[in-house]
């Protein structure tokens, strides 16, 4: 074990460069795209049908058809494999909430769409937080 790596946990096997791109394309492939129609929502105005229909494909239909979910699982699985990432976990905590909404999102249930999307913007927030740091630390 490397002096300095959390103990039960190797340290990261990807070089600062590599884990930035990785960063970089889990907020854009995640959090941007959860958080497109999300980021239309206002308080106290109604939601038309065109919004509801974009934030359930945002959610559970990324491109390719995969859930953001399972695109997330996928692309933070290398960044995940080191050290403990807390934004990384809160993300999946996250995805793992709006997964649970589903039904009630695809009801068009205005109160799960509302919470559907701020958990989306939350995501997009940590992404690019995450994303930044990241960017710091890479050469």
């Amino acid at each position: 074990m490397t002096a300095g790596a959390p103990r039960g946990r190797p340290p990261s096997p990807l070089p600062p460069a590599a884990r930035a791109a990785l960063a970089a394309q889990l907020a854009h492939d995640i959090g941007k795209y959860v958080a497109r129609g999300a980021c239309n929502v206002r308080a106290g105005e109604p939601l038309p049908a065109a919004l509801l229909a974009l934030i359930a494909r945002d959610l559970y239909e990324l491109p390719g058809g995969r859930r953001a979910s399972a695109r997330f699982a996928e692309l933070a699985a290398p960044l995940r494999a080191g050290p403990p990432q807390p934004a990384l976990e809160r993300c999946a905590g996250l995805l793992a909430a709006i997964d649970a909404l589903e039904p009630a999102v695809r009801a068009g249930e205005e109160p799960a769409l509302r919470r559907a999307a701020a958990l989306a913007l939350q995501v997009q927030a940590l992404l690019d937080a995450f994303a930044q740091a990241q960017a710091e630390r890479a050469p």
